[in-house]
């Protein structure tokens, strides 16, 4: 079990990529609370509206106290929306204390850290990537992340494609195929950690060592353009191991629930 400087520092760096992007949205607003931080993008994409856990719990009351708040926050705003905290910040019996309030897990990530990459375990591909930098190389971001959730290509464009987050500045890259965009990848500096995410490739291509190299590629000029080299991210259960070839550790389980 990892320590818990590296669990606050897994729930800073999701707290802070939310927030990011919620500010970048436009419309969206940053609410911090006690104990909970609300990442509001006002997106009809449930993902991008969140309510984050800021500090451990120390009892279900607390828990059930700083989820009543956000519950109230967006029974107001009328929009999708998930309440995240890593295994040891919800403490025991979590499940239980919010399914009474109406939340309901949908799913987990893990969250991971490395000091830095470690080589490749295996030859990575032999395929073209493209720096991110302008909006065409945006849209096919979003537009491979929008096909592997599963929703509307307008959701995710509206999230991750506009001008005001890439200012930030983000490094993404591309992998190209046949002249197409199959894999994606972005890492933004958040706090002297590079956060990799919306890591993606194209179902057809799957398999090949896609993912790795644009990531590998994105954190190659993040590095260059920043000198850090410590990076971090949140995992499904289908990238760990991916991940775990490439140097990440895991730090803990982070439970994101819904209203049910």
């Amino acid at each position: 079990m990892a320590g818990q400087t590296e669990v606050r520092e897994s729930h800073e760096q999701f707290s802070a990529a939310w927030a990011l992007y919620a500010r970048a949205a436009g419309v969206g607003e940053v609410v911090d609370m006690e104990g909970i931080r609300v990442a509001n993008a006002r997106s009809p994409w449930y993902l991008m509206n969140a309510a984050l856990l800021t500090a451990p719990v120390s009892s279900p009351a607390e828990l059930a106290a700083g989820a009543s708040a956000a519950i109230a926050y967006f029974g107001r705003e009328h929009r999708p929306w998930f309440f995240a905290g890593s295994r040891q910040w919800l403490g025991d019996g979590a499940p239980e204390t919010l399914s009474r309030l109406g939340l309901t897990k949908a799913f987990a990530v893990v969250g991971m850290v490395a000091e830095a990459l470690t080589p490749p375990a295996r030859p990575l591909p032999e395929v073209e990537t493209r720096r991110i930098d302008d909006e065409r190389g945006r849209l096919a971001l979003a537009d491979l992340n929008a096909v592997a959730y599963g929703i509307s290509t307008e959701w995710v464009r509206d999230a991750v494609a506009g001008d005001a987050l890439w200012r930030t500045p983000l490094y993404g890259h591309n992998a190209i195929v046949a002249g197409h965009p199959v894999a994606t990848a972005f890492a933004v500096p958040l706090d002297g950690v590079l956060y990799v995410a919306f890591v993606t490739t194209a179902t057809a291509h799957r398999r090949r060592g896609l993912a790795e190299l644009v990531m590998r590629r994105c954190l190659e000029s993040a590095t260059r353009e920043t000198g850090i080299t410590r990076t971090a991210l949140h995992a499904t259960a289908d990238g760990c191991p991916s991940y775990a070839r490439m140097g990440y550790r895991p730090v803990d389980e982070f439970s994101l629930f819904v209203p049910s």
